[in-house]
């Protein structure tokens, strides 16, 4: 209905709309104003927060962006006022012209300080082996009023800052990667990305790093120079005892997990392969209570990842295929619970978008999938406890190996 027949059960319902679309509050006395409900001022101007919230809930990036539109089309504008602004002013055609001439120019106006809030960014050495500084030339000296953030792709999961506030006075940033790593740099004002760039940080080997602040969301860890584990190949496998993690002063005693990563070009197609890998984990070896393992191969744009769990343990289970994603909380994954005490081996053969993923001689997951994930980056595995692999091969579509590690033995 009219809005001179709006209650105040009309303008918290608007004031909801707006927040649901925009994640910004408008209080409904804010909206009551707007609307003249209550009489504030001869002139009321509200903040620049606050326009810019009225133009993303009208679907457009902000308040300049409104009113430019809005001069593309002067009769609209007139109308808009003919009808709101100057019902009782006799002679609007005196006010035609000089309004017409003032909306040409602010449209000029606008148009010229469009063209001109350009963002500019340049990324050097986006390759290099760990540990590895980037560089970013950028200009943000005409994004005047907004803030822009970098974020370097290194917060935990469950962190949701926006990463590092970028200085509008300069133009270059520097940061340094000092672990091995796949990393989505991103830059974002008003939460959309204004530009991003891949990060390839090589490994030379295999790195091993000790945690035991799990993290579950996604699986993704991020880790300190002072978690390094070394002589992580003990005669012939991928694996490190308990009593070796005790010697560089780790603490032995409580929940733990070792990550091994290998990041480096593979030269295949994650959406075009066959991955095997040779795997156990157990309490005699230095396995904890509910072990598992996970064997994760990192595309440019997602992941493969399967985590094995010791049986009757299926709710810690996950499985991972592009945008495909099951955990054992939501889902029935008891496929993936498995005696990990003696040497198995975990295929993972994808082709046409198709993955189906053997443990021993059974197929245990099959599944299609639309997200392309690119090629491979990375070899990640992860055990509870101290878990060991013995070897792992990569096929390309044609069948041919091409990489292949047996851990020196």
């Amino acid at each position: 209905k009219k809005v001179s027949l709006w209650t105040d059960n009309e303008f918290r319902k608007v004031s909801l709309l707006i927040y649901e679309e925009t994640t910004i509050s408008i209080s409904p006395q804010t909206l009551k104003r707007l609307f003249g409900k209550i009489k504030y001022k001869d002139e009321y101007t509200t903040q620049a927060a606050t326009k810019n919230a009225l133009a993303r809930f009208l679907n457009y990036a902000d308040w300049d962006a409104f009113v430019l539109a809005e001069a593309h089309s002067i009769h609209k504008v007139v109308n808009f006022l003919k009808r709101n602004w100057l019902e009782n002013v006799k002679n609007l055609r005196l006010l035609l012209i000089p309004l017409s001439i003032f909306l040409i120019i602010a449209f000029l106006f606008l148009n010229s300080e469009q063209k001109n809030k350009k963002i500019t960014f340049k990324f050097d050495n986006i390759t290099g082996i760990a540990p590895h500084t980037i560089s970013l030339n950028y200009d943000i000296s005409k994004y005047k009023n907004k803030d822009v953030y970098i974020d370097f792709d290194q917060n935990e999961a469950e962190d949701k800052s926006k990463g590092e506030l970028l200085d509008i006075h300069r133009t270059l940033i520097n940061h340094c990667f000092e672990t091995p790593g796949f990393f989505n740099v991103r830059i974002s004002s008003n939460d959309q990305v204004l530009a991003s760039a891949k990060i390839h940080v090589l490994s030379e080997g295999w790195n091993s790093y000790y945690f035991n602040d799990d993290n579950f969301i996604l699986r993704k860890f991020v880790f300190g120079l002072e978690k390094r584990v070394h002589n992580s190949i003990n005669n012939g496998i991928l694996y490190v005892p308990p009593k070796e993690l005790s010697n560089q002063g780790f603490n032995g005693n409580t929940v733990y997990y070792l990550e091994h990563l290998l990041y480096k070009d593979f030269h295949v197609s994650a959406d075009s392969c066959e991955f095997e890998g040779k795997y156990k984990n157990s309490k005699e070896i230095g396995g904890i209570s509910c072990y598992d393992v996970e064997l994760r191969l990192i595309g440019e744009n997602g992941i493969v990842s399967v985590i094995l769990v010791q049986k009757g343990c299926q709710r810690w289970s996950e499985i991972t295929v592009g945008e495909k994603y099951l955990n054992g909380k939501y889902n029935d994954l008891s496929f993936l619970s498995a005696d990990l005490s003696s040497w198995n081996i975990l295929k993972i053969v994808i082709e046409n978008k198709k993955a189906a993923i053997t443990n021993g001689a059974d197929t245990i997951y099959a599944c299609s999938y639309n997200q392309p994930i690119g090629q491979i980056k990375g070899i990640r595995f992860i055990t509870k406890g101290s878990g060991a692999f013995d070897y792992l091969k990569l096929y390309n579509n044609n069948g041919q190996i091409v990489y292949v590690d047996d851990f020196g033995n």
